[in-house]
């Protein structure tokens, strides 16, 4: 990892489509919202930029920090990052599906250059045990995408999301252990597959392994060939009222070379948002409060790369 890298990692706050706002707190149809549970929606999403916004008032590099966010009840958020020159994220896939699909074939493009955002983004459901013909249209639509961001902007950010087949459940003890001891290898060689059908992120986005050997495998991999791409490692994407960030995970991404930074999932902002749209708590405070989170994670990260030899 180049010495740049390591002094500026980025940490990426996702209010994305992992953590669905209809489903998980407003009780209400993600298919088919009603108009005041969007403007709802939206203005949670917004409570969640407030806190990063605190984050960077209170010290947090703003060249660091960044935003992961959907361009429908999100669009608002995207334009505000670009007005501050924040580095924005946009979700181009759409929600819920069990394969990879453009939110909009047609026009996600220009939606990109109208928002001016610094990163296409989107989460990957791929297994390399799935049925070919689903991993294959899937490289398809995602080198689409590639050879557009390449072209003519913006970067590309690529996370994978594996889920196990069932076949490879049948060969594991418990899903812990296919986990712990089949994915890491999947998470390399699905990297390798999408690469060799012309598939080039600027960002992998991998969730956390707690093994460091699986953890510099798969950020070599990402980097093979000389490539320039980076690896960001995504924790706390639990969402539960207990849910705390794995320290561990996150000293150990801050000593892995090739890691760039990390996806910071629901865990930092999800009882925050509940506690305020219960009427528990004031905005402000919700925003402090996921600041606070952010802070004390970008803090872990930054403490332990000081003491890492990756630079």
């Amino acid at each position: 990892m180049s010495t740049d890298a390591a002094e500026k990692p980025m940490l990426v706050v996702a209010v994305d489509h992992r953590f669905d706002l209809f489903t998980e707190l407003l009780s209400a149809s993600p298919v088919h919202p009603a108009a005041a549970e969007r403007e709802r929606a939206a203005n949670l999403k917004q409570v969640v930029f407030e806190g990063l916004l605190k984050a960077i008032e209170d010290g947090v590099p703003k060249s660091q920090a960044a935003i992961w966010t959907d361009s429908d009840i999100g669009e608002s958020i995207l334009l505000r990052g670009r007005g501050m020159n924040l580095n924005t994220m946009m979700s181009v896939e759409r929600a819920r599906v069990a394969e990879f699909r453009f939110e909009d074939a047609l026009g996600f493009s220009e939606r990109l250059t109208y928002l001016g955002v610094t990163y296409a983004a989107a989460r990957v459901p791929y297994n390399p045990g799935e049925e070919t013909q689903v991993n294959e249209a899937q490289q398809r639509k995602l080198r689409r995408l590639s050879e557009i961001c390449r072209s003519s902007g913006p970067k590309l950010t690529l996370e994978l999301v594996m889920r196990p087949t069932q076949a490879q459940l049948d060969q594991s003890a418990s899903v812990e252990a296919w986990d712990a001891e089949i994915r890491p290898g999947l998470i390399v060689q699905a990297i390798r597959e999408l690469q060799e059908t012309g598939v080039e992120p600027d960002l992998w986005a991998l969730r956390g392994i707690n093994n460091p050997a699986a953890m510099a495998t798969a950020t070599a991999q990402a980097c093979v060939d000389d490539r320039k791409a980076g690896v960001l490692f995504t924790v706390g994407d639990e969402s539960s009222s207990t849910a705390e960030l794995d320290q561990d995970l996150v000293n150990l991404a801050a000593r892995t070379p090739g890691c760039h930074g990390l996806v910071l999932g629901p865990s930092i902002y999800a009882t925050d948002l509940s506690a305020y749209d219960a009427g528990e708590i004031e905005r402000g405070e919700a925003g402090a409060r996921i600041a606070e989170r952010y802070i004390s994670a970008y803090t872990s990260y930054t403490a332990a790369l000081r003491t890492s030899d990756v630079a």
